[in-house]
């Protein structure tokens, strides 16, 4: 095999590799807390993985596995807006991961919520950045749906004012 190749091949995977991702919310959003005293939800989808993983994260509400004389909580498809085009992270590639990208994913969240025959529906823009630098290796927890829920928290708090 070529060395031309060899070296080529070499420095692609590792510039691929070096390319950690994380995810993180705007400043405003990192550190908020969830209420002490939650309401009891039974969610009728739990289907709707992603979006139920993300409303658990959120901690906002106290998912019970029994459906009677609670509110129930219907989970509707999430909307994931990204940008097209890939070029910032040309630049993190080609420095192996010295130079930061982000990449902003914009979701429309909703859930209908039934109680007393009386149904509220809730509608939530997230915003969560994506970020590919090699120093992501010491925050590799900052999964998206964490993040997403951090944001859902935090936009909850914010409409509930």
């Amino acid at each position: 095999m070529d060395i031309k190749v060899l070296t080529y091949s070499f420095l692609g995977a590792v510039s691929l590799c070096s390319c950690i991702p994380a995810y993180n919310v705007s400043k405003e959003y990192r550190s908020t807390k969830a209420e002490s005293s939650k309401q009891k939800i039974f969610v009728i989808n739990k289907d709707l993985k992603q979006e139920f993983d993300i409303l658990k994260h959120s901690e906002i509400y106290e998912i019970v596995e029994d459906s009677s004389n609670v509110a129930k909580l219907q989970l509707l498809p999430m909307n994931i807006y990204t940008p097209s085009c890939g070029n910032a992270m040309a630049g993190s590639m080609l420095t192996f991961g010295l130079l930061p990208a982000r990449f902003p994913y914009y979701i429309s969240y909703n859930y209908n919520i039934t109680e007393h025959n009386t149904t509220k529906n809730h509608q939530y823009k997230l915003e969560v950045y994506q970020s590919l630098w090699l120093f992501n290796i010491f925050r590799l927890g900052k999964t998206y749906n964490k993040e997403a829920g951090k944001a859902l928290l935090g936009n909850y708090i914010a409409s509930n004012k």
